[in-house]
């Protein structure tokens, strides 16, 4: 069997090198056992009577022993706010640190908020969250 000469033939594309970077990092980053072998959960997500905008956030958390980790998505073109309910109860009572893998930016959190409240998070289109979740 012989291929059509089309499929044989592509323009030259050039190389993105930003593209190339955030995923060489992605991967790295999702290389932990927790994604394998952890406890994965769908995350609730509230807004508020005027703003339903938490329904275009995604949310999802892995928990592996006393590893875990958080990703929060606004998966839409415009910005949303949500509070993302995190179902780990031994949180309560303790300072965290939400360290963003990607971006290296770094929050601290009560655990009880994080429980109760949930993590208020405002988020422009597209953006994202990847945490490593840790006490201090």
């Amino acid at each position: 069997m012989r291929l059509p000469i089309f499929l044989q033939r592509c323009p030259e594309e050039p190389v993105d090198e930003g593209s190339e970077a955030f995923y060489r990092h992605l991967m790295k980053a999702i290389e932990c056992d927790i994604f394998r072998n952890g406890e994965w959960r769908r995350c609730e997500r509230s807004g508020w009577p005027d703003n339903q905008s938490c329904r275009n956030i995604l949310a999802w958390c892995w928990m592996r022993h006393k590893e875990r980790r958080l990703i929060v998505i606004n998966f839409s073109q415009q910005p949303a706010q949500a509070r993302v309910h995190l179902k780990w109860d031994e949180l309560r009572g303790r300072q965290w640190r939400l360290d963003d893998v990607l971006s290296g930016q770094s929050y601290e959190r009560c655990g009880t908020e994080l429980t109760d409240t949930g993590l208020y998070v405002d988020l422009r289109p597209w953006e994202y969250h990847f945490f490593r979740v840790h006490d201090q």
